[in-house]
């Protein structure tokens, strides 16, 4: 630091036979020291810009015995620590009250001026005895001695602008680590709270602000993330019941296609044999239609054949009249040939004869009677017979057709059955297929919200990284490298002249 400030010096040509020319001239200054602080006050106090950093006498006052004390120190050729302390708090002070380097070294140049005028108006009478040469180098020494001491202010107030900004950056620097880290629970304190410097609170209210909206962005994941879950969680479920509720649902359906498709069948083989047996109604109604017309020819045959059996009754009983008309003749024949004698004897064989024969025909007449009367009998019994026979089979044809007509009906209303059992057979295999569609979807989704179910998983684990609430803002300590660590004597609005 010593080294630094030797070179530094010797840049503004401040040492050996030059810095015992300012000591020289510092002490020919320092008479007239109160008269240029009056003349640069008396200035600052006409410009209103100036005079706006000193608000009352008290604080010119202050300013002015400041300066004063600086300027001895500069003067005096010492350069040491409490000088360097005091370029440095000025250069501070200044930056502090944002002073304008235009006011600062305007000031200073007349400070300059008003003093080397001075010098010259007191050493003018001793300018024959000394060479001008030399009151050249002393004011040049005096010029370039108020250079340095610009010089280290300006210094002075770069270096609390940059501790300033290094504060400012720090915090921000700090607080952008806690995000990186995850951590947006700590916010930048304000100037009121700790030594952020004021000049870059917008930056701190913003950066604030960014760190507010991230947490608030982060905890609204964090809440979407586990309400997303949640209702993940609860559709996964529901999938899987859904997926296996499908799964049961497409088994039940192909077993039941199965079961339509083997009702189906049956009724195929059902309405074939209703058709075989309409079939063989039919033909069972036509052997009966021709049952009765064969009954009823019976019936007139017999109805004939009684008629036949009367007609035969009436001729046997003329046969029967016949051989009794016989019998009396041949009774007669005889009496009248015993009467004869032996010439009528033959004749009376003869009429014993006829008569014979005229009494076996009476009898086989009747025997013939009787036995026309029997099958008389019998024929009417097989007429009444057949009749009955006849109106069984009538009754029965109808029956017949009426069962006809029924398996008729029959027959139409299993073939419509079969058609519809069909129709629903081939429904009943299209929802299946849709079933079986609808159940690998099903499965698809249920992986495909588990998929989801792990991202938002991974979401929700990354966010609960971030911390968002915790301690309150921890104030970060700067170390100002370079600056003196005594306590700056700060004025309000002050001047540090």
């Amino acid at each position: 630091m010593v080294r630094d400030t030797q070179d530094t010096l010797a840049k503004f040509a401040l040492t050996g036979n030059d810095h015992e020319q300012l000591v020289r001239a510092g002490k020919m200054v320092m008479p007239i020291l109160d008269d240029a602080l009056e003349h640069f006050y008396s200035f600052a106090v006409a410009d209103p810009e100036i005079a706006q950093f000193f608000p009352d006498d008290s604080v010119m006052a202050h300013a002015r015995s400041a300066q004063k004390k600086h300027w001895q120190r500069l003067l005096s050729g010492t350069f040491d620590e409490a000088y360097f302390a005091s370029a440095e708090r000025v250069g501070t002070v200044h930056f502090k009250i944002q002073l304008p380097f235009s006011m600062y070294l305007s000031g200073y140049s007349r400070a300059n001026a008003y003093i080397q005028q001075r010098l010259l108006e007191r050493s003018g009478a001793l300018l024959g005895k000394f060479a001008k040469r030399k009151h050249g180098e002393i004011l040049g020494t005096l010029t370039r001695a108020f250079a340095f001491d610009t010089y280290q202010v300006i210094e002075a107030y770069f270096a609390a602008q940059k501790a300033e900004q290094d504060t400012a950056f720090k915090y921000l620097s700090d607080g952008i680590k806690r995000m990186s880290e995850r951590d947006l629970s700590q916010s930048i304190p304000g100037p009121d709270e700790s030594d952020y410097p004021a000049r870059y609170d917008q930056v701190r209210q913003s950066f604030n602000e960014l760190m507010g909206s991230m947490r608030d962005i982060i905890v609204t994941i964090q809440d979407s993330t586990g309400n997303l879950n949640r209702v993940a969680s609860e559709v996964s479920q529901s999938a899987g019941d859904l997926s296996r509720r499908t799964e049961t649902q497409a088994a039940t359906l192909e077993e039941t296609a199965a079961a339509v498709e083997e009702i189906n069948n049956s009724m195929r083989s059902s309405t074939e044999s209703t058709s075989k047996t309409e079939e063989v109604v039919l033909v069972t109604r036509n052997n009966a239609a021709t049952g009765n017309e064969v009954a009823e020819q019976a019936v007139l045959k017999m109805r004939e054949i009684s008629e036949s059996s009367v007609q035969i009754s009436q001729i046997i009983s003329v046969i029967d009249d016949i051989a009794f008309q016989t019998n009396l003749l041949a009774l007669n024949a005889g009496v009248e040939a015993a009467r004869a004698g032996d010439a009528g004897r033959g004749f009376a064989v003869v009429a014993s004869e006829v008569r014979g024969l005229a009494q076996r025909a009476a009898n086989s007449a009747k025997e013939i009677k009787s036995l026309v009367t029997s099958s008389t009998q019998h024929v009417d019994a097989g007429v009444a017979m057949v009749d009955q026979a006849g109106a069984a089979l009538t009754s029965i044809v109808q029956e017949i057709e009426t069962v006809s007509g029924l398996t008729a009906d029959i027959v139409n209303s299993a073939r419509a059955q079969s058609t519809g059992l069909s129709e629903i057979s081939v429904g009943v295999s299209q929802l299946d297929t849709v079933t079986q569609q609808n159940a690998a979807m099903v499965e698809e989704t249920a992986a495909a919200i588990m998929s989801l179910q792990q991202d938002t998983q991974v979401l929700s684990d990354l966010v609960g990284t971030f911390r968002v609430s915790g301690n309150a803002p921890v104030p970060i300590g700067v170390t100002r490298a370079g600056l003196s660590e005594a306590p700056l004597e700060l004025l309000p609005r002050a001047v540090g002249y």
